[in-house]
């Protein structure tokens, strides 16, 4: 983003009041995967995560929707840092930055922008809308538990189409998947075969 636009940008965000109404931007994930789809990661299989952020009340029936939100990290536990990310992507037209990756995966520094609908023919104002999708590879598949947190940020939203915002407080923002050492189907049909089994030896 040049300079121009990021003064401009602050200048947009920071000109409105806030009322002291409760305002929530409630951030979360939709968690599937490349194969199957069930969100649980098989061999082969790497995970598909999409961050979402849905607004209460609403203001995308006003014109309105997100302006800015961030800077942010999203945060993993060690099995996360088992991994790898194949691909980032960030959601919004514009973008101040679509963060950073550290050594465990982490990314660091997101940020979220877009001008108001009257300056930008591309203005997403859906409600929820997805801002950020990752994919992400574990290096071994054996049985764990993975998290990711990004925080919850406090989000600016537009309330018309001409650029006057309004401050939400962040909620949410974090989700658990699991990896499992061999495919869903195949688990359930081994449980039933040692069920069988074992009443064949009574």
């Amino acid at each position: 983003m040049s300079r121009s636009v990021a003064v401009m940008a602050a200048a947009m965000i920071a000109a409105p009041a806030c009322d002291a109404i409760a305002q929530v931007a409630t951030w979360y994930w939709i968690v599937t995967d490349t194969g199957n789809g069930d969100g649980l990661i098989e061999p082969g299989e790497s995970a598909l995560l999409t961050l979402w952020v849905a607004f209460e009340p609403r203001q995308d029936q006003l014109g309105g929707g997100l302006a800015q939100a961030g800077f942010y990290d999203i945060l993993g536990n060690s099995a996360w840092a088992q991994g790898h990310v194949e691909e980032k992507i960030q959601r919004l037209p514009y973008s101040t930055s679509d963060g950073k990756l550290d050594d465990a995966n982490n990314i660091l520094g997101i940020d979220h922008f877009q001008f108001p609908w009257v300056f930008d023919g591309y203005f997403r104002s859906e409600n929820p809308i997805d801002v950020f999708i990752i994919r992400w590879a574990p290096t071994t598949y054996a049985n764990r538990t993975v998290s990711l947190d990004n925080g919850a940020p406090v989000a600016n939203i537009y309330t018309d189409a001409f650029g006057a915002t309004i401050l939400y407080s962040g909620a949410g923002g974090s989700v658990t998947f699991h990896i499992v050492p061999a495919p869903a189907s195949g688990a359930a049909a081994l449980g039933l075969w040692a069920i069988a089994a074992l009443r064949r030896r009574r």
